[in-house]
C-alpha cells in the first residue's frame, strides 16, 4: 500500500546523481574545495567529500548549509530534478 510514495532505487540513484552533479557543479564554479567548504558550512570535509561521492546521503540540515556557503538557494541544488 506505501510502495507507491517511495521512489524505486533506479529514481532514487537518478536524483542523487543529479544533486551531486549540481554540487559539484556549484562548488567548482566558486573556486571552492572541499576544506574551504568545509570551514564554511561547519561540516567536515571528509562530510562534505561523502556528500559529493555519493557515499553518504545528506540531510536536509546538510543540504541547507552547503546552499547557504555556496550562496545558493536549497531548491538550487535541486533545479535538475524536473529537467
Amino acid at each position: 500500500m506505501f510502495k507507491s510514495f517511495f521512489m524505486s532505487d533506479k529514481a532514487s540513484e537518478a536524483l542523487t546523481a543529479k544533486f551531486i552533479e549540481e554540487l559539484t557543479k556549484l562548488r567548482k564554479e566558486r573556486g571552492i574545495s572541499h576544506e574551504k567548504l568545509a570551514e564554511k558550512t561547519g561540516l567536515s570535509r571528509s562530510t562534505i567529500s561523502f556528500t559529493e561521492s555519493g557515499r553518504t546521503v545528506p540531510t536536509i540540515l546538510t543540504c541547507v548549509r552547503i546552499a547557504k556557503a555556496l550562496g545558493v538557494r536549497i531548491g538550487d541544488l535541486f533545479n535538475k530534478f524536473d529537467k
